[in-house]
Parts: C-alpha cells; structure tokens; sequence
C-alpha cells in the first residue's frame, strides 16, 4: 500500500479562486496532476466525467463567499486547468444549493445535466426542506432549463444516467412522513417528469430506503439501492431491475452486518459488478464489499460475494468503480483512520483499490496531512485515472475540490 502526498496549504488557499489551480508554475503542463479548486470553504466535488476532447467536467457543491453555497460545473482541458468562464453556478431564486450527479451526453458535446438539491421554505411556512434542482446545460455550461421538483419533505438525487430510448433516468430518494423512500424518476430531454410511478416502495416492514447509483443496461435499468431490514436490525443491498414501465424486479443481498449499497458496472455479456460496504457492528470499521450478478432480461441470479477487503486500524468507505482498460478493476473512496477505541482519529485520505481477476490488489492512498475524500472516478482517454473529491482541513471545517489525473496504475 502505497501513500502519495497531496500537498496541505493552510493560509495560501483562502485566497485562491475556483479559476486558479493551486500552484507556483500554473503554466506547467503534466500528464498526471493534483488540482485543487475552489474557495477553501466548503468545496466538494461529487462526480467527475471524461470529455470526448480529453478534459474533464466535475460537479458538486462550491461556496461563494457572502453568497452562500451553489451547485457547480467546471469543465477543464486535459491537464486539469479550468476553460475560461467557469465554474458556472446554478440555483434558483438565489438560494442554498449543491450537486450531488453529473450526466453527460456524446462525451459532453451533447451536454450535461446537473443533478442536486435546493433549499426551500416549505409549504407550510415553517422550517426549510431540500428540493430536487436539475439543471440542462450545453457543452459550455450555457443553462438551457432548470427545474426543481418537490414535496413538503426532503426529495434529493443521488445519481443519473441516459434513457433507453431518450431522456434521462435519475435515482436517489424522497422522504414521506418523515421516513426516506426509494425514488426512481424519469426525465424527458425537455425536463418535464415521464408519466410513471414516482416512487418505488421500500420493501414492506422496512424504515429508510434510497438509490445510490443506476445505470442503463440496454435492455433494462439497474439500481443499486440501501434499505433497512425487514427483519432485525440494520441495512442491506437492494438491486433493482426495471424498464421505462418502471416495473422491477429485485434482488436483494443480505449480509450479517450493515451492508450500503454504493455501486454498479458492466463487466462481461450479462454480468454486473456490484460496489458496496459493510459496517461491523461490534467495531464500527467499514469493509469494502465486491458482488457479482448475473441478469437475464427482467431476471437477476443470485449474487455472489467475489471479495471483502479491510484493513486493520482502518475504515474504508468506498463510492465508485471502474473497469480499466486492462480490464482491472480500480475502487476510489475514503479511507479514515481509526484509534485504540476503533474511533475516527480524524485523518482521512483518497484510496484507489485495485482488483485483478476479483482478487484484491494494490491499495494507493492520496493524502498527507488533513482531510482528504475520494467521491468519484471515471478513465481518462490516455487510459489512466481521473479521480475527483475534497481536500479539508483537519476539523473539517473548510475544505477544496480535489482533481487528480493519474497513469492507469494510479501513479504519477
């Protein structure tokens, strides 16, 4: 396991722009770097895609001093640098709001969607709940529509992904009575809402529930979802299958633990990958937890548990996987240092966990001193890693958006 340092500047970046990345020689052009961007206030990015010319666009939450916090886009070249005009900013009625997914179409040539939340007062005039904000831009952040959808309760999307014929299909979860529900909400090219059943239910005796990521599989879609058991206590995974009829099938993998649904990829013909996690009860420590499944149109076969990967004295809690090029598998997340007490003591670095035919590999972690959060990774057209997340200081309190673009074995 290997530990690449990011360099943690304390004074310095409070002054530095969203446009600037951090750095002495700016004109210095690399294959692999670390960018940090932002306002050193409470910058994250959340998703990050590979543009058919090379850059990249990454979405999330910035916070624009004396302003307030906005959901982003910033579209870089292929070395990580900012293209003139952004970030961009989005919002409505010049309110609280943050991106949460980042859907591009023809490699960012056909444009983005913006997927993320808003802060709203609520119907009732008491209190403020958190409405869906999705936002249609061109290939340079020209905003063609936005729209906001919402309840009383708290409505946020978590992730996205193209249609099967047209549009957009979105997951996440929407809060009724209190309780969060599975959300699964379809998106025509205009932005209006497809004619389908909003929500789809948690399983019956269940509590909280909500889709953490969905993909289009060809014929159908497949989400990946987290909800409280019906029997005991805890969580487990819950795969969705469906198409446009929104009328799916599941599967649902149990564990002895609090397993949390993260992610899924295409592997082979009509196999899948499944990413989640799993929190020992008796410690606390979060375990990285590899699935795979097999999917027969509207049928999902058992899964099966192809790797379980943790570290002593550690918690690691991934988000995201690919498949490189080798046909490797490359995990990004956050690793988070635990004490005598197995509690958080508060350093948190980027890892990339690597897999080679299911079977874990090398580990590399991206930090030094501070907080550092991996959210998400995508292939860079050269065959390497683009990884994007925070960079924080050590309370937490303030923190940047991290890009960092590596070789495909994560190294610089």
């Amino acid at each position: 396991m290997k530990k690449i340092p990011i360099l943690y500047i304390l004074v310095l970046l409070c002054s530095i722009s969203c446009e600037k990345e951090v750095s002495e020689l700016p004109e210095v052009q690399a294959d692999a770097f670390i960018k940090f961007l932002g306002n050193y206030m409470a910058d994250e990015a959340r998703d990050v895609v590979t543009l058919e010319d090379g850059g990249y666009a990454i979405c999330g939450t910035i916070t624009i001093p004396d302003t307030g916090s906005r959901m982003f886009l910033i579209i870089t070249d292929e070395y990580g640098n900012p293209m003139p005009g952004f970030p961009t900013y989005y919002t409505v009625d010049d309110r609280e709001s943050g991106g949460t997914a980042l859907v591009s179409k023809k490699g960012g040539s056909g444009g983005f969607l913006l997927c993320g939340w808003v802060e709203r007062p609520k119907p009732s005039g008491t209190g403020m709940q958190m409405d869906m904000l999705i936002v249609k831009t061109s290939s340079t952040g020209v905003e063609h529509w936005t729209k906001v959808y919402g309840s009383g309760e708290d409505e946020k999307i978590l992730h996205g992904t193209l249609g099967l014929s047209s549009g957009f299909m979105l997951a996440g979860y929407q809060e009724v009575n209190g309780e969060q529900d599975i959300m699964i909400m379809g998106l025509e090219e205009d932005g209006d809402s497809i004619e389908l059943e909003f929500l789809f239910n948690k399983p019956v005796g269940s509590a909280d529930a909500y889709a953490s990521h969905i993909i289009n599989a060809g014929d159908t879609y497949l989400a990946v979802c987290t909800y409280d058991k019906v029997v005991g206590e805890g969580t487990d995974i819950l795969v969705l299958n469906f198409d446009d009829e929104l009328a799916p099938n599941d599967e649902v993998i149990r564990g002895n633990a609090d397993e949390i649904g993260k992610c899924i990829v295409h592997d082979t013909l009509d196999r899948y990958i499944v990413l989640g996690s799993q929190v020992k009860q008796q410690t606390g420590q979060s375990e990285i937890l590899v699935y795979s499944i097999e999917k027969n149109g509207y049928v999902i076969d058992p899964p099966k548990l192809i790797e379980t990967i943790s570290e002593i004295g550690a918690s690691l809690e991934p988000e995201e996987l690919i498949r490189t090029g080798e046909g490797k598998y490359a995990i990004v997340g956050t690793r988070r240092v635990l004490d005598q007490d197995n509690q958080e003591d508060g350093d948190e670095d980027i890892f990339v966990q690597f897999l080679v035919e299911e079977l874990e590999d090398e580990r590399i972690l991206y930090g030094n001193l501070g907080n550092q959060r991996g959210t998400g990774i995508d292939l860079a057209t050269d065959g390497g890693l683009v990884i994007c997340g925070s960079n924080g200081d050590e309370q937490g309190g303030n923190s940047m958006i991290t890009l960092i673009k590596t070789d495909e074995a994560g190294r610089f």
